[in-house]
């Protein structure tokens, strides 16, 4: 027998399986004979955890996986989790293997590990099958895809699995794991360029399909392979799958993509990477190609088109990688379980450098990557202080400069200042700073707040950042449900801050705060969309560089079957369409925020084609709720700046004015003033602070986002409408007119109070959340 005490110590799993599983031991044979006549075998194949043969002298050969020894990185090796799967799959019609028993004490061989049934077959290391039969190879690959879909059929809720995970949103948590997996194996290591491209193209281009609540949820095996299958020895029939580390609740197409790498990747020794994209050309082989493949698989779940492959494609291959990686890091520490362990790390960066390319090769994008595009990864602290010094040293001092030209006959045209802040800015790699992490930027929404509040004390200030509404909302929607051309056309261009946009919606005619009441048509004719309606209060559409337009209007006309919020679409409109007409700017007492504006405009039979509607017909409000949820909090993380800067603005105005003798700020009633506006302020940002926190760990579109969303939308522009007039009240008639800030701050305060949503829909979105969960 083979010395194992390098990997465990196998006579103390002896007698833990005499206490555990005596079933599997003979009755008469004493401990000291079975350890002598036990024969461990390591198997060569897997590279994860170790995984031994046990035969034992006239008692029943079983198999022992164990955690490898060492330190291990996070989540990885999740043996635990592999056990109970396999468990509860017991009695379905997924065939697993049995399994005997599960020891978490270290203390036994070093590592936990669990017992499960040997069962004796066939494992094809080789896709190409060249010692199988040509009329057997095409029956092994279609029990292979039903299998899979017979893991995928399984109602995880009833055999006991509703905990193994999270429903919705597999793609994105399994994006973030890995990327944390590949970060930590980095260190020591070295970083891999398209690796960091990935991990910024993924959650940035995630598809429809896979955000909850639409994306459905199965179990997942998560390392389904050919050679994790044990097939019968004189049948295609598979006996048992194997390597459930992976396995959670999850999305069955990422799934059915990574069992498709076969397909992809390049041939190489490590059975990671096979290839049988040239074998299934050969028809001669009898091997199924990926297409044939996939309707083998829809055929056993009754499943039509697929949506968004290629992205699904792309996410497998990445997630191999990130494996790999892992892999590669544990053979440079030492505690790899496969001796080719060390090759992984290039096989690694060849399956990286196929996923990027086939992104690139998929999409429209210019050689500058939209993802190029994107901060540099800072330390919050480290933003805020170049943020702070920015403003301190190229906005402010050119204040008096912006609203000099707001107020003259050339205000019509960009500020001429603008461009040089905006290069200056990108140069310090301070753009595009609202993109979240789970879009490829480089903060969270918490952390980003603070960055918006600076940006919110001057009206002007978010735009210099690429930073600025609407085009932050605009941007988001693209992100998110853009198709590739799309996004060549219309978001990198808004990336670059090259052009501006505006959405379309409020409508003078109805009650928009309902926005079931949008009443503009979006009629389908001939191939194309013919566009009609009346707009007004469209945030950017007089700006000169405004080149787009988000228009939403109904596309299910008056039919009483279709539900409301299902009837309205949002279409791509370019500015210059024929039919596109701005009437006139609408101002905000007195103020016409030229060049940007709010225009009031009309659609007259514009004619669009049918590809530039965004995400579907009658999916608009889908859509524009996710626009509305960080786009509301980014409203009031620039509010709360508002409110900041006109505290500071009334204090020392406060202390340079004195009435009765004494300055302002001895007045106890004005120290009150101070006092209630620098609670309500820090009260606000809390309150802001903490929605953004929710929103990046539960999404925009959670019940619980949605409540703390409605309720800082509720207060933040109240709030900063209050302490702004408090400060126009200490400034006298100064605050009142064209040589403060503060009219123009309050003017943008008060539309707060109506954008967005008014002030009542929000209070009343709040008090039905709190009455549905005190029913729970």
């Amino acid at each position: 027998m083979k010395d194992q005490r390098q990997y465990f110590d196998y006579p103390s799993l002896l007698s833990w399986v005499k206490y555990n599983a005596s079933f599997l031991l003979p009755d008469s044979m004493s401990m000291d004979s079975l350890v002598k006549k036990t024969i461990v075998t390591k198997f060569s194949h897997g590279q994860s955890n170790p995984t031994f043969l046990v035969e034992v002298p006239s008692g029943t050969p079983f198999v022992i996986r164990k955690k490898p020894q060492g330190t291990l990185l996070p989540s990885a090796h999740a043996i635990e989790r592999e056990y109970e799967v396999i468990r509860h799959l017991g009695p379905t019609k997924v065939p697993v293997p049995k399994v005997y028993g599960f020891c978490s004490d270290s203390s036994v061989i070093g590592t936990p590990f669990y017992l499960m049934e040997y069962v004796k077959g066939r494992i094809f290391t080789d896709l190409s099958l060249p010692t199988i039969p040509r009329e057997e190879r095409r029956q092994i690959y279609q029990e292979m895809a039903k299998v899979l879909a017979e893991i995928h059929n399984v109602d995880y809720k009833k055999v006991g699995l509703e905990s193994f995970g999270i429903p919705g949103n597999y793609v994105m948590r399994q994006i973030r794991r890995w990327t944390k997996q590949y970060e930590a194996s980095c260190e020591g290591v070295g970083r891999d360029p398209c690796m960091d491209n990935l991990v910024k193209w993924l959650p940035a281009n995630i598809p429809y399909s896979a955000v909850a609540p639409r994306e459905e949820s199965t179990i997942v095996h998560g390392d389904y392979r050919l050679d994790n299958l044990v097939f019968a020895e004189n049948s295609s029939k598979v006996l048992a799958v194997l390597d459930w580390e992976l396995s959670t609740i999850g999305n069955p197409f990422a799934d059915l993509a990574y069992n498709c790498m076969m397909y992809r990747l390049s041939p190489t020794r490590s059975s990671f990477a096979l290839s049988l994209e040239a074998l299934a050309s050969n028809r001669e082989l009898g091997i199924p190609n990926e297409k044939e493949y996939l309707s083998m698989y829809q055929s056993f779940r009754d499943r039509g088109t697929i949506d968004d492959w290629n992205y699904y494609l792309v996410f497998s291959l990445f997630r191999i990688a990130a494996i790999l990686h892992g892999v590669y890091k544990r053979a440079l520490i030492g505690n790899a379980s496969s001796d080719r362990a060390k090759e992984s790390g290039d096989i690694a960066k060849n399956i990286s450098r196929i996923a990027w390319n086939l992104v690139v090769e998929r999409s429209n994008l210019s050689n500058e990557s939209i993802l190029s595009l994107t901060s540099m990864k800072r330390d919050i602290g480290d933003y805020e202080l170049m943020v702070r010094k920015f403003m301190d040293d190229f906005v402010y001092p050119l204040e008096k400069s912006f609203f000099e030209h707001e107020q003259s006959d050339q205000r019509w045209m960009v500020w001429p200042e603008l461009e040089t802040l905006k290069k200056k800015a990108r140069e310090l790699s301070l753009w595009n700073l609202w993109i979240p992490k789970d879009l490829g930027g480089v903060l969270t929404n918490e952390e980003y707040a603070k960055l918006a509040e600076i940006m919110g004390s001057c009206v002007f200030a978010s735009e210099i950042f690429n930073c600025s509404a609407p085009d932050t909302g605009n941007m988001e929607l693209l992100l998110r449900f853009g198709t590739q051309e799309q996004k060549a056309v219309w978001l990198e261009p808004l990336l670059k801050g090259e052009i501006r946009s505006c959405f379309a919606m409020t409508e003078p005619l109805v009650a928009s705060s309902d926005a079931t009441n949008i009443a503009s048509t979006i009629h389908e004719k001939e191939g194309s969309y013919i566009i009609n309606g009346h707009k007004w209060w469209i945030s950017g559409a007089t700006d000169p560089r405004c080149k787009l337009i988000l228009f939403l209007g109904k596309t299910s006309q008056n039919d009483e079957n279709v539900p409301r919020h299902k009837r309205h679409s949002i279409v791509l409109i370019p500015m210059d369409s024929a039919g596109v007409k701005v009437i006139r700017p609408m101002h905000i007492f007195g103020f016409d925020d030229a060049p940007h504006g709010h225009a009031e405009m009309k659609f007259e039979n514009v004619v669009i084609p049918k590809k530039n509607i965004l995400l579907g017909e009658g999916r608009g409000f889908e859509a524009a709720q996710s626009r509305l949820g960080a786009g509301r909090i980014h409203h009031c993380m620039r509010a709360i700046g508002m409110a900041e800067r006109a505290l500071q603005l009334l204090i020392k105005r406060a202390q340079e004015r004195k009435t009765f003798g004494q300055p302002l700020s001895n007045h106890g009633v004005v120290q009150e003033v101070v006092t209630n506006c620098r609670v309500e302020v820090d009260q606000a940002r809390l309150l802001t602070h903490f929605t953004a926190r929710v929103i990046d760990s539960d999404g925009g579109a959670s019940r619980r986002a949605r409540k703390y969303i409605s309720m800082t939308k509720y207060v933040v522009p109240q709030m900063a409408c209050r302490v702004i007039d408090r400060a126009i009240q200490i400034h006298g008639a100064l605050g009142l007119c064209q040589d403060s800030v503060l009219s123009h701050l309050y003017a943008s305060a008060r539309t707060l109070r109506l954008a967005d949503g008014p002030d009542e829909v929000h209070a009343a979105n709040v008090a039905k959340f709190e009455i549905q969960s005190s029913k729970m």
